[in-house]
Formats: C-alpha cells, sequence, structure tokens
C-alpha cells in the first residue's frame, strides 16, 4: 500500500471532510438515539440500575476492545468498506432490542452495536487526519464534533416524539437513518491506502494529556446519556423533559465547538483545553446539586459548551503529535481509551448512586476533571 499523500488542502471543506461531517451526523444520531431510550426502556421494565449501567458499560467495552480489531480490518478492506460495515452492522443490529425483554439479548445486542460503532468511530477519526491539514487540525476535528452533537441533540427530541407511540417505531428510525449513511460513505468519501505504524513503536508518554482528555469526555458523556435519563426519571420528570434537557446540553456544545476550536488553532491548544476542563468541572458539580427543571436547564447547557469541544481538541492534539503513518494506530488507541472511559463511566457511577446516593452520579466525573486540570496545569 502507498503511503497517503501529505499535499492536502487547508481548507476544514477538503475533498473527503464533508462526507466525514455527515457520518459524525449520523453517529451522533445513534448515540443520542438509542443510548437514553434503551437505558429508559430498560428502566421502564423495572431493571436495577447496576444492570442498565452494565449494559452500557458492554457497548462502550465492545468499542475499547474492537479497536484493535477495526485496525486490523482497517489495513485489509480500506477506509469506505470499513465504515460501510460498521453502518450496516449497527442499523440492522439495534432494532432488535425493543424486540425483546431478555435481559442475556439486550447485552449481545449492546456489544454488536459496540463493534458496530467502534468500526465507524476509528474509520471517522483516522480519515479526519487524513484529510486535514495541520494548520486547520482542531477547527476540523470541532466542525466534525459539531455535527455529531447537532446529531446527538436531534436524537433525543425525535425519539421522545415518538417512544410514547412506540419504542419500535424510534428504533426503527434511527436504524434508517444509520443505514443512509452507507450512500454518503459511497458517493462522498475517497478510497485511501491507509498505512499503520504498529502501536508498540507509538510513545504513549506523548500522548498522556490527549488521551486522558479522551477519557474524560468518554467517561462524563456516556455517564450523562446512560444514567441521567433514569436519574431525571426517577426524579418525576417526564421523558419530554428529559428529551428536551439532553438538547439543552446539546445545544450548548452546538454554539461552543467551532469558536473554541478555532480560538485553538489560532491560539494555544493548550490553554483553551484547559479554560474548557475548567468550566467543565464547577459546570457539572453544580449539575449534580441542582433541583429544580430551569437550573438543570441552565447548568446543562454550560456542561454542554465546555465539555463538548474536549473531544475534538483531544483529537487535535494526537494529529500534531504523530507522524502520518502512525495517525491510524493513533486513532485506534485514541477510540480504546474513549471506550474505556464510556465503558467505566455508567457501571462506576451507577454502584456509587446504589452504595450511597443517586445524588452522587456525577462525583466521579468531579474528581476525575479535577486531577485532568492539575495534569494540564503542569503541562503549560
Amino acid at each position: 500500500m502507498q503511503e497517503i499523500s501529505s499535499k492536502v488542502s487547508t481548507s476544514p471543506f477538503s475533498t473527503g471532510l464533508p462526507a466525514l461531517y455527515i457520518i459524525g451526523f449520523i453517529s451522533g444520531i445513534s448515540m443520542g438515539l438509542f443510548t437514553p431510550f434503551i437505558s429508559t426502556l430498560m428502566a421502564q421494565h423495572q431493571v436495577d440500575d447496576v444492570w442498565i449501567g452494565a449494559n452500557s458499560t458492554v457497548y462502550f467495552m465492545s468499542i475499547t476492545l474492537g479497536a484493535p480489531l477495526v485496525a486490523y480490518i482497517l489495513r485489509q478492506l480500506g477506509l469506505r468498506k470499513t465504515m460501510m460495515l460498521g453502518l450496516a452492522l449497527m442499523g440492522l443490529s439495534a432494532p432488535l432490542f425493543p424486540m425483546t425483554t431478555q435481559l442475556p439479548l439486550w447485552f449481545l445486542i449492546r456489544t454488536i452495536m459496540g463493534i458496530a460503532s467502534c468500526l465507524y468511530l476509528v474509520c471517522g477519526q483516522t480519515g479526519l487526519h487524513c484529510f486535514c491539514h495541520d494548520s486547520n487540525r482542531a477547527i476540523a476535528s470541532g466542525f466534525h464534533a459539531l455535527a455529531y452533537s447537532f446529531g446527538f441533540g436531534i436524537g433525543p427530541v425525535i425519539g421522545s416524539a415518538l417512544y410514547s407511540v412506540s419504542p419500535k417505531i424510534t428504533f426503527f428510525l434511527g436504524s434508517i437513518l444509520v443505514l443512509s449513511g452507507i450512500v454518503v460513505v459511497w458517493i462522498g468519501l475517497p478510497e485511501r491506502a491507509i498505512v499503520f505504524q504498529p502501536s508498540s513503536r507509538i510513545g504513549f508518554k506523548k500522548l498522556t494529556l490527549p488521551l486522558q482528555g479522551a477519557f474524560a469526555y468518554g467517561f462524563t458523556v456516556a455517564t450523562l446519556v446512560s444514567l441521567y435519563p433514569v436519574y431525571l426519571l426517577r426524579q418525576n420528570y417526564s421523558v419530554a423533559q428529559i428529551g428536551f434537557t439532553f438538547t439543552v446540553f446539546v445545544i450548548g456544545g452546538l454554539l461552543a465547538t467551532i469558536p473554541v476550536t478555532h480560538l485553538a488553532d489560532k491560539f494555544s491548544r493548550l490553554k483553551i483545553l484547559l479554560i474548557c476542563v475548567c468550566v467543565s468541572l464547577i459546570s457539572i458539580l453544580s449539575l449534580s446539586l441542582a433541583n429544580n427543571f430551569i437550573t438543570i436547564q441552565i447548568f446543562a447547557f454550560t456542561s454542554g459548551a465546555s465539555v463538548s469541544p474536549i473531544f475534538p481538541l483531544s483529537l487535535a492534539l494526537i494529529g500534531a503529535k504523530l507522524s502520518r503513518n502512525e495517525l491510524s494506530s493513533g486513532s485506534a488507541i485514541f477510540t480504546a481509551i474513549y471506550g474505556s472511559g464510556c465503558a467505566s463511566g455508567p457501571i462506576l457511577s451507577s454502584l456509587l448512586m446504589k452504595i450511597l446516593n443517586p445524588q452522587y452520579i456525577f462525583s466521579l466525573i468531579v474528581i476525575m476533571f479535577a486531577l485532568f486540570l492539575a495534569q494540564l496545569m503542569r503541562k503549560i
């Protein structure tokens, strides 16, 4: 295989990138439509909080453990075919979830969904690094994250509107949207030969900060989408109010991501990341203490505005620290660490809620952001 050419456009809308943004949007829909309503469905069937958290953990653990496999598949099939495989697998497996009430089958379906997500997540991040330029790496990552956040915001709105009619309709519609991504990849994403540098040759020390950012982001978002709906449901909020809260969270991310990543490219990615982590720490802590609907919306907005840019900024740091031959393996490592954060967030937070009190849902997130903040301050 030939190495990808380093001569790429400096435009954040150069060839291949718009298709990746659309797939990011579809990925967001799959997360926003499926994950919170899977938790809601299980809660309505009287499933214990720990099992709900464990089900989310299985999904995200599949993303983590699947990353090395995806790296191999990418090398064999190429970018387009691997991404289409992931979209097809997600689109065909997700509608099966509301068709059963058997806990073992729910875990099996979530495992398949996790592997599917891993396929198109690693492909999306690899493609992003390959088609963008170092001078616009943060803003390109920002547009990708913006598209993801937009999809993530629309997902709960669509889901809450249809869920009361039938959960099966909600999941079926999500499946159709995911499968439509195959057409986008086929038409808009050029094929590229992917060159892999063995991950054992990549110095993990230079990736400490971006990987810590990936873990923190995954831990936070997975806890929010998996357990916060259950928490609000048991605080007597309606499904519509829960969907509205997640929409407010996403709107914060939509409004902040592009300006923040633009400032990061213009000034300092590390300093902008430090500010985001500071605001995230304060916002998440305040959200855990909020006790009325209006206050929840305020801190949901500031949490979204500060947490959402952490992912693209961390992804941009990965691209800046690795050579082009290392990018695909680096993307697989980044996805694996992100997945491990997603996997540990719901199960650890649900255990803490069960042992102590549901109000401690975000305590581990607050501790983690405090540690991340200390690490960033040492590096700046």
